[in-house]
C-alpha cells in the first residue's frame, strides 16, 4: 500500500512541478553561491591584509611585552580571546584558547609572520613578533553566533513559505487539469451529461470548453442513433405483423416454414432492441432495494440448474448485502448465465459462482469452462451489436446487445462489469456492486 501511494504521488503533475521548483531553487542557490565565492576569492587578499594590520594595531596597543589588564580590556571590547607566549612570559585572557595551532594552517597574504588555522570550528590566527607570539581567536560570547542561527532559521522558514506558496499557486492555476481528468473518467463511464467547470479565462478554459462541446456532440450523436434505431424498430413491427398474417393464408410448404422462421427471428430482434431502449430509459429511476446477495443469486439461478453443464455455488457469504434494482440486476445475471451456458460444452465442468467483499465492492464471480473469447475481441464485447461470431448465424443466437445492456445496468448502479477469458479454457465475468455491507460498518 505505501508503494502504491508513493507511485501515485510521484505520478502527479503537481508533485513534478514542486520537484522542478525545488531543483530550480537549488540551482539558483548554487549559481549565486558560486558567484559570491568567486567575489570572496577576489577580495580575500585585501581582507587578509587588513585583518593582519588590525591585529598589529591591537598588539601595538597592548605593548610588548603586553600589559595584561590592557589586553583583557581590548579582548572584551573586540570580542576576542588572546594568548601571549614568550620565553619569559605566558598569559591568556581565556583558557579555552589553544596553546598551539593544531591541524592544517597557512600564511595570510604571503606574510610568514601571520598564520591561520581552524580548530573545532573556530578561526585561530597566530601573529609572531620579535618579543613573542600572539594567538587570537573569537570569543565564545560573540553575539554573532546566536544571530546567525536565528537568521538561518528565518531563512529556512521563508524558503519553505515561498515554495509552499508557489506550489499552491501552481495547483490553483492547474486545477482545470483535475476537472478535465474527472470529466474524462465520467465520460469513460458513460456519463455524457457531465460538464467540466469553466471558471478560468486562459488556454485551459478553452480546452475545457472544447471538451464539453465534444461531449455534447457525442451525446447528441448517440441519442440520434438510438432514437433512429428505436424508431425504425418500432415502425418494423407493423409490416412484420402484416407479413405474419399474410403467411397464414399460404399453403404449408418448406418455403412457408423458412419465411416464418426468418420473420420470427426479425420479430425477436426488434423486440430485443425495443426492450433494450425501454430498460435504458428506466436507468435514471432505479427502484433500489437492500437485498442479500446470496439469496438473490440462489433465486436467479434456479432456471439454469437443470441446463448443462449445470451451476456450482463455490462461496456465497450470507452477510454480503447490496442495494440494487432486482429486476434490472436479474437481467444482468440471466444474460451472463445464458452466455456461460450457451458457450460451454455438454461435458464442460459446471459453471462456478462465488462472491466476496473487496474494498468497497461486493464482487460476484461467474466462471465457465467453455470455448472462451479471443483476446482481440475482449475490448469490443460491450459495444452494441458486436458479436464474436462474425457469421451472425441463427445457431449462435443473440444480436450483440446483451453485454452492452449489462454494462449500462451495472454502471447505473455505480458498479462495473469486467470479463477475463482465454480460448478453449473458459470465461470469467466479475460483477462489481457498491457494498451496502461495507458502507454500513
Amino acid at each position: 500500500m505505501p508503494t502504491q501511494w508513493f507511485k501515485k504521488v510521484f505520478r502527479s503533475v503537481f508533485t513534478k512541478l514542486l520537484v522542478v521548483i525545488i531543483l530550480t531553487g537549488i540551482c539558483i542557490n548554487l549559481v549565486v553561491g558560486g558567484f559570491f565565492i568567486h567575489l570572496r576569492n577576489q577580495f580575500i587578499g585585501p581582507f587578509h591584509k587588513n585583518v593582519a594590520q588590525y591585529l598589529n594595531y591591537l598588539i601595538a596597543d597592548m605593548g610588548i611585552p603586553p600589559n595584561l589588564d590592557r589586553a583583557r580590556e581590548i579582548a572584551r571590547q573586540s570580542f576576542l580571546e588572546v594568548r601571549y607566549e614568550s620565553p619569559d612570559l605566558r598569559w591568556t585572557t581565556s583558557d579555552a584558547l589553544p596553546i598551539a595551532i593544531e591541524g592544517r594552517f597557512g600564511s595570510w597574504h604571503q606574510n610568514p609572520d601571520v598564520r591561520y588555522a581552524r580548530q573545532r570550528g573556530r578561526h585561530i590566527i597566530e601573529v609572531t613578533t620579535e618579543g613573542g607570539r600572539f594567538i587570537f581567536g573569537p570569543s565564545r560570547n560573540l553575539p554573532l553566533d546566536s544571530t546567525r542561527h536565528r537568521l538561518f532559521v528565518i531563512m529556512l522558514f521563508l524558503l519553505t513559505v515561498i515554495l509552499a506558496a508557489a506550489f499552491f499557486v501552481i495547483r490553483h492555476i492547474l486545477r482545470p487539469v483535475k476537472w478535465l481528468n474527472t470529466g474524462v473518467k465520467e465520460v469513460s463511464r458513460g456519463n455524457l451529461k457531465h460538464r467540466v467547470p469553466l471558471k478560468k479565462s486562459d488556454e485551459l478554459r478553452d480546452l475545457a470548453a472544447a471538451f464539453n462541446n465534444m461531449t455534447d456532440r457525442i451525446r447528441d450523436m448517440l441519442q440520434t442513433k438510438e432514437q433512429l434505431l428505436y424508431d425504425v424498430s418500432h415502425e418494423l413491427r407493423t409490416p412484420i405483423t402484416r407479413m405474419k398474417v399474410a403467411l397464414e393464408f399460404l399453403e404449408d410448404s418448406q418455403a412457408k416454414k423458412s419465411l416464418q422462421s426468418d420473420i420470427e427471428e426479425l420479430e425477436k430482434m426488434v423486440s430485443e432492441i425495443l426492450e433494450t431502449a425501454r430498460r435504458q430509459h428506466k436507468y435514471e429511476n432505479l427502484e433500489k432495494q437492500r437485498v442479500s446477495m446470496a439469496a438473490f443469486i440462489k433465486q436467479t439461478i434456479v432456471a439454469f440448474e437443470n441446463q448443462p453443464p449445470g451451476i456450482e455455488i463455490v462461496d456465497l457469504p450470507s452477510e454480503i448485502e447490496v442495494e440494487i434494482d432486482p429486476e434490472q440486476i436479474k437481467a444482468v445475471f440471466e444474460n451472463v448465465l445464458n452466455n456461460a451456458t450457451k458457450y460451454s460444452q455438454p461435458n464442460s465442468a459446471p459453471i462456478q459462482i462465488s462472491a466476496k467483499l473487496e474494498d468497497s465492492y461486493a464482487v460476484v464471480r461467474i466462471t465457465d469452462f467453455g470455448i472462451g473469447i479471443p483476446e482481440e475481441d475482449l475490448t469490443h464485447i460491450f459495444e452494441p451489436f458486436y458479436r464474436v461470431d462474425k457469421s451472425r448465424t441463427k445457431d449462435t443466437g443473440g444480436y450483440g446487445l446483451g453485454l452492452s445492456l449489462c454494462k449500462t445496468i451495472m454502471e447505473a448502479h455505480g458498479g462495473k462489469i469486467v470479463v477475463h477469458s482465454r480460448l478453449q479454457e473458459g470465461t470469467t465475468v466479475f460483477l462489481y456492486f457498491p457494498s451496502a455491507t461495507t458502507s454500513a460498518v
